[in-house]
């Protein structure tokens, strides 16, 4: 398990092929962002992000849950 800046918020697996996990908010909208800052996707209502699609490489998420709080981590999706 990977934890974050936030010490509430864990994202699993941080090597992902299928799918990453998150854990400890509810999100209500998850933005995913490539290493160059350019915007992949937006999720809303889940908290696992399909990541199969992804090219390998780093991805930013950036996560806003249900108290209108905003979290951020990182995850490394490969193919």
């Amino acid at each position: 398990m990977s934890e974050t800046k936030d010490s509430e918020l864990f994202i699993y697996p941080n090597l992902a092929k299928e799918k990453v996990t998150i854990e400890g908010v509810e999100a209500t909208e998850v933005e995913v962002y490539n290493a160059l800052g350019q915007w992949v996707k937006t999720v809303r209502g889940t908290n696992e992000i399909n990541v199969s699609g992804l090219p390998e490489g780093v991805y930013l998420l950036r996560i806003a849950d249900i108290e209108g709080k905003k979290h951020a981590a990182r995850v490394v999706a490969k193919e």
